[in-house]
């Protein structure tokens, strides 16, 4: 459940992530995103660091119903972090 996107110098792995019910582990209740970001040329992304850990992103209320709906977010994330906060393409 996961997708790599070259944006630019960039390279962006968007992952779905399982999200099973608390009470119930047999039921899943939704999936939510995270986004590594790192260069293709593998030199750092500004400073030392290396790569870009988004965190796990949830819907507005919750995990995303789908593993779609997540993926697709990580990639609208992936998109504006290249382009507004590294100034990529």
């Amino acid at each position: 459940m996961h997708k790599e996107l070259e944006i630019g110098d960039y390279l962006l792995v968007i992952r779905a992530e399982q999200k099973d019910d608390p009470a119930d582990t047999a039921k899943v209740i939704g999936f939510n995103a995270r986004v590594i970001v790192t260069r293709i040329d593998r030199k750092p992304i500004h400073g030392s660091v290396l790569a870009e850990d988004s965190g796990e992103m949830t819907g507005g209320h919750g995990p995303f119903e789908t593993v779609g709906d997540a993926i697709a977010h990580g990639e609208a994330w992936g998109r504006h972090f290249v382009a507004r906060v590294l100034g990529g393409q």
